[in-house]
């Protein structure tokens, strides 16, 4: 006589339930081509330009290192400039009214002849 008696079932063997359809959904809107290209217009119509301000004025790129760059920011802040544009602005003029004579003519010939190239290439 067994010591003990065990009761198989077959625990592994559930039954399965029916698996059901799955039903597709409908989206609530769709994405329409004409009416976001629509928005899109209006929307860059209103929206103010990336950047700073232009003032009217014409820039250009001027290479400089950056100790050069440093010292620059420094002077700005030091004389209560507003822009790097003014303090250049300024130097430049205090060390134009302090050229010589002969320094002033080959100055004012330079100045003739940038500005005439620049005329060529607008």
């Amino acid at each position: 006589m067994p010591k003990y008696e065990f009761k198989k079932t077959n625990k592994s063997k559930k039954e399965t339930k029916p698996i059901e359809s799955t039903k597709i959904s409908e989206p609530v809107s769709t994405f329409n081509l004409s009416e976001f290209a629509k928005e899109n217009q209006q929307a860059s119509n209103t929206k103010a330009k990336m950047g700073r301000p232009r003032k009217n004025k014409v820039y250009s790129t001027v290479r400089i290192q950056k100790y050069n760059v440093n010292r620059i920011n420094s002077l700005q802040n030091t004389l209560e400039f507003d822009t790097q544009d003014d303090l250049i602005n300024f130097l430049i003029d205090r060390a134009e009214n302090t050229l010589e004579n002969e320094q002033r003519i080959m100055f004012d010939m330079y100045m003739k002849t940038y500005e005439a190239r620049d005329k060529k290439t607008k």
